[in-house]
């Protein structure tokens, strides 16, 4: 009986047309770092990230093509979007690589942050006309110009170009992307993901990493924390890919976000599908 050789047995280094960028004149190495604390640091996540590529390959697999469509979708003129969605594919790259290697935590903060520059260049976009354009993008970046999620927020439920999609949703099923709580109400789309995801970024008592580990000091593969991930990364994804269309009124929908709403394992939002039906003209994404 023959057997496979395992792919992910060793280790390469890319050669330089892989990158961009190419790095020429790279000194011999320097400082090499010993055997035992290489094992040290690396020992638990290559366990984890064999054991995890072992079953969710399908998962992986949709985390990585989504990222790369996003990539993609970045077009070519350099307006607040632009930069702000280059900036969020790293985050959703590097959640696809922390849910990887077991940090479920850290992965869910990084779509903390991913959601967190797309709201606010989906806001500045929408504020082109107003006096907010005059200061810039590059001073919100310089800290000139501070720009609070909630703010955001609050001036896109009031848009004239989203409160027809607000007015749908909430005719729909009392629901909205940008909503604040309000009593019962736990806010809109927008607020309410991202009330969950700042929970793991602040390691709250429920949604600390010991809990992702199930009681260890991990790193460790849990099956129900990198799904959890999984789920919220769809459902950031899904949120951002609208943030796109409301701002980008010819953006044609990936192939690839037919994943929100074919995944065997995570069943799509009402709101969701909802706003791609209303921002998509009913079709869930353009095939």
């Amino acid at each position: 009986m023959s057997h496979l050789i395992d792919f992910r047995a060793g280790r390469c280094r890319l050669p330089p047309e892989a990158f961009a960028i190419v790095r020429n004149g790279l000194k011999p190495p320097q400082d090499l770092i010993k055997e035992d604390t290489w094992n040290s640091i690396v020992s638990l996540t290559d366990d984890v990230s064999l054991q995890t590529s072992d079953y969710h390959g399908s998962e992986l697999k949709v985390m990585n093509e989504l990222w790369g469509d996003w990539i993609e979708s970045l077009g070519e003129k350099k307006d607040p979007m632009f930069h702000t969605m280059l900036d969020a594919g790293d985050e959703f790259q590097a959640c696809t690589f922390n849910s990887l290697v077991g940090y479920y935590r850290v992965a869910s903060s990084c779509l903390r942050s991913a959601l967190e520059l797309n709201i606010i260049g989906t806001y500045l976009q929408l504020s082109l006309g107003l006096p907010i354009a005059k200061i810039g993008y590059s001073n919100w970046v310089k800290k000139v110009l501070p720009i609070r999620y909630g703010k955001a927020c609050d001036h896109m439920h009031k848009d004239p170009l989203v409160q027809p999609l607000e007015e749908y949703l909430n005719s729909e099923m009392d629901y909205s992307v940008f909503g604040q709580k309000s009593g019962e109400k736990q806010g809109g789309w927008a607020r309410k993901l991202y009330s969950e995801l700042s929970d793991f970024a602040h390691s709250r008592p429920t949604h600390a990493a010991v809990v992702m580990w199930q009681g260890s000091n991990g790193p460790i593969y849990v099956t129900s924390s990198f799904m959890r991930v999984f789920a919220l990364y769809m459902d950031t994804m899904a949120l951002s890919y609208a943030l796109v269309k409301l701002v980008r009124p010819e953006f044609k929908c990936p192939r690839t976000t037919n994943y929100f709403f074919t995944s065997k394992y995570i069943r799509p939002s009402k709101v969701a599908v909802l706003t791609y039906r209303f921002l998509w003209k009913n079709k869930v994404c353009d095939i």
